[in-house]
């Protein structure tokens, strides 16, 4: 390996340029002085932080030394390497050497990061529209059960009693006020239910043309479940009296 001149200064020394990572240099490994490649270097280099610009100003240029006499044709043995000068400023930055080849071994795979928070829930979706109603089914068949026998009608109750008669007025040209109204008599119980009448229509003997009903329900009452009653109208229902029509059975005034 050849001695460079120890007078020359490195910011002195020409730029490298168009490295083809071929070229050797020295460098100091453990105190000792070592010479590698260009291509090495490169491939130990990391992308960093571009270092701080060195000043634009170069160093003042030394003395050239006096030229030495001509030493013999021999050349003597290698002299041992003299210690390495003092880092000197940094010069320039030199252009960009050429791209390393890619390398076909893959690098290991990095730890995985940690999970991120769970995200926030979204807001509820508006409640859908309601569906439209269903189409009622059609009704079922009528039951073929006979229809029943009329009931009995039951015998009136008796008229209660008459209050007395107020007090007649003195004579007098003048007529005298209307005494008051007694009070109303007890209402009757009521009478035995009478006996079950025919199912057969009545007429003029021997006639059978009329169902005879009465026109006012003063009782509550319940048809028989599963049966259909019929009257001839019209008929009246007395306040506060309930006549009772059970699923499935039917009332029908004509």
């Amino acid at each position: 390996m050849p001695r460079y001149a120890s007078n020359i200064q490195i910011p002195n020394l020409g730029v490298a340029v168009a490295l083809n990572g071929t070229e050797q240099v020295e460098i100091v490994q453990a105190g000792e002085s070592k010479r590698t490649t260009t291509q090495f270097i490169a491939n130990l280099a990391a992308t960093g932080p571009t270092g701080p610009a060195g000043p634009s100003t170069a160093g003042p240029t030394g003395p050239t030394g006096e030229t030495g006499a001509v030493g013999p044709s021999v050349t003597g043995p290698t002299g041992s390497i003299g210690p390495t000068g003092g880092v000197g400023g940094a010069g320039p930055t030199g252009p960009t050497g050429p791209t390393g080849a890619v390398s076909t071994t893959p690098g290991p795979t990095g730890p995985n990061g940690p999970t991120g928070p769970t995200g926030v829930g979204g807001p509820t979706g508006a409640t859908g529209v309601n569906g439209d109603i269903g189409n009622t089914g059609p009704t079922g068949p009528t039951g073929a059960g006979p229809t029943g026998a009329v009931g009995p009608t039951g015998v009136q109750g008796l008229n209660g009693s008459t209050g007395p008669t107020g007090p007649t007025g003195a004579a007098s040209t003048v007529v005298g006020p209307t005494g008051p109204t007694g009070p109303t008599g007890p209402t009757g119980s009521t009478g035995a239910t009478g006996p079950t009448g025919s199912i057969y229509p009545t007429g003029g003997s021997p006639d059978r043309i009329f169902y005879e009903n009465q026109q006012t329900v003063t009782v509550n009452y319940t048809l028989t479940t599963n049966y259909n009653a019929m009257s001839a109208g019209p008929v009246a229902i007395n306040s506060g009296i309930t006549v009772t029509v059970p699923s499935g059975s039917y009332w029908t005034i004509v």
